[in-house]
């Protein structure tokens, strides 16, 4: 780590202590899931937090080891350790790669039984996550070397048995695992009609989803 990384980790890390309470946020299949966290213990020998643990945290944890917090616009990640109904450790903030927390839309996982197939130059695909901005999509190489970063394609969605048509653009393309990439595309031209049933449709897996975190609580 380079000495003014060090630095700014160590000011922030002063910050924490100062303020003893941190709003948070987690991310259960795709969904913000925001609690406070407070400062129990920082062992700065093995640069670790212990917070007294926000029961609302809990059932996210099982999903994801990632807690976000903002600082003067500046997203960080904390990264849990290990956790239980009183305590959460989690390492030192560092800076996140991702802009999960600056999302403009919400964005949720899909169900396997309640699928969003995509229809790309005559390749079905599976959406993996959908917004109403766009979608993320993970499908082997091979299947998906003909689509193009920055590219403009006609989409055709299958969502409840019903066929959306629409434009998109492929804003990035990144290799996740073994012969793996997940394509993220932003709707360009969607009609009012279809842009509320994908609005439907994410409004209801958001229910699914608060339903799923009640019965974890349980």
């Amino acid at each position: 780590m380079k000495q003014e990384d060090t630095k700014s980790v160590w000011k922030l890390i002063g910050w924490l202590k100062k303020i003893k309470k941190l709003d948070v946020v987690a991310f259960y299949e795709e969904v913000p899931i925001r609690g406070v966290l407070e400062i129990e213990e920082v062992d700065e020998s093995l640069e670790q937090i212990i917070w007294k643990a926000d029961k609302k945290l809990l059932p996210p944890l099982k999903e994801t080891r990632h807690l976000y917090f903002k600082k003067d616009g500046e997203v960080f990640i904390l990264t849990v350790i290990a956790y239980d109904e009183k305590e959460i450790a989690t390492s030192f903030p560092s800076i996140a790669l991702d802009q999960k927390l600056n999302r403009a839309y919400v964005r949720v996982k899909t169900a396997e039984n309640d699928p969003v197939d995509v229809m790309i130059e005559g390749v079905e695909l599976s959406a993996e996550d959908i917004s109403e901005a766009g979608l993320g999509i993970i499908a082997p190489e091979d299947k998906v070397q003909h689509i193009k970063v920055n590219q403009e394609y006609q989409i055709m969605l299958r969502i409840r048995g019903e066929f959306l048509k629409l434009k998109g653009v492929v804003v990035y393309k990144n290799k996740t695992g073994s012969n793996l990439e997940r394509i993220g595309i932003k709707f360009t031209d969607v009609k009012p009609k279809d842009q509320d049933r994908i609005a439907k449709y994410i409004m209801d897996r958001q229910r699914e989803i608060a339903k799923k975190i009640f019965l974890f609580k349980g």
